[in-house]
């Protein structure tokens, strides 16, 4: 799976979609895009590929893909 700036994702089990928005030492940094969520979140690439083979994350078309 390749992941990059721009990328959407929707977290099945909070309904919360986010965004990649750059990399912080070697992580991925996703943002919300609900403007009443401002808790960012940085995960590795081989950790959003788990959420995303488990269910647990949906990549969103319309991505950078």
């Amino acid at each position: 799976m390749t992941i990059q700036k721009g990328d959407r994702f929707l977290a099945t089990y909070s309904k919360q979609r986010y965004v990649i928005v750059g990399k912080w030492g070697g992580n991925l940094v996703l943002a919300p895009t609900n403007k009443d969520n401002d808790e960012c979140l940085i995960y590795m690439t081989e950790e959003i590929e788990e959420l995303v083979n488990s269910r647990k994350w949906l990549q969103e078309a319309g991505g950078a893909q």
